[in-house]
């Protein structure tokens, strides 16, 4: 039985991944990360605690989808107490993506901006889309609900950068966020991107090819954060006799070759 740690157990992934974890027969959830307990899933008895440094016992693998400055916390618990990582953070910085990757040297993370199947299917295809279109316009359109405080999105960034490799390109070097003003002319090769913020939005995220004549548009939309959760703990069952190293739902679900 995998003992499953959550970090953010009180909030909206918190509890979708308690309440996937309920109908899991090779996985338990033994203790959560959470500064809040008044939010907690009903009927949770696991002990938490507000920094993984007072829990009274290490679990087998924490699954965290909280904030850079948290999750670079758990990483260096993790990597003391020799637990794995399922990350579905976004938002870290250049930096701190470096310093997630010195931490997989010693423990095993998965890492995906989407841990979410239909995603990870989308990402291969804009890619594909990406080298045979090699001449259209790109632009990203994601939206959230009102309390995601990134922008763009991880899950749009990693589209993004799919779309770059298709190209051969880096995608820091072509992206261009949010548009303002008089802006100019586009330029071309440049990925575009614009967010939406509001209401209850799960997540939608649109790449669009944009040609003379003729559009190409590749879209998911995600109605419920359980998809996220069920992809996460695939990931963490998939983990379990992993080496140290980091990887991506791409590995997990059979799509690398």
């Amino acid at each position: 039985m995998l003992k499953v740690g959550i970090v953010g157990l009180g909030g909206r992934m918190g509890h979708a991944l308690y309440e996937c974890c309920l109908g899991l027969d090779g996985a338990k959830i033994v203790c959560g990360i959470d500064k809040n307990t008044d939010t907690l899933p009903s009927g949770c008895s696991a002990e938490v605690v507000d920094d993984p440094y007072k829990l009274s016992a290490a679990p087998d693998l924490f699954i965290d989808f909280s904030r850079p400055d948290c999750s670079l916390n758990v990483l260096k618990y993790a990597k003391e107490h020799g637990c794995k990582v399922v990350l579905g953070t976004t938002g870290f910085d250049y930096d701190q993506k470096d310093q997630i990757k010195e931490y997989s040297k010693h423990v095993p993370i998965v890492f995906a901006a989407n841990f979410s199947v239909g995603v990870n299917v989308l990402l291969n295809l804009v890619k594909k889309t990406a080298q045979i279109m090699g001449d259209s316009d790109i632009e990203i359109v994601e939206a959230h609900h009102r309390y995601k405080v990134d922008s763009p999105s991880g899950t749009a960034l990693a589209i993004g950068e799919a779309a770059a490799a298709g190209r051969n390109v880096n995608l820091k070097d072509v992206m261009v966020s949010g548009r303002d003003g008089i802006t100019g002319e586009r330029i071309y090769g440049s990925i575009g991107f614009s967010s939406v913020r509001g209401g209850d939005i799960v997540g939608n995220h649109t790449a669009m090819f944009c040609s003379e004549g003729e559009r190409v548009e590749l879209s998911h939309i995600a109605t419920s954060r359980q998809t996220f959760a069920r992809g996460a703990f695939r990931a963490a069952l998939w983990l379990e006799n992993k080496k140290p190293g980091l990887y991506d739902m791409n590995e997990v679900l059979g799509l690398k070759a």
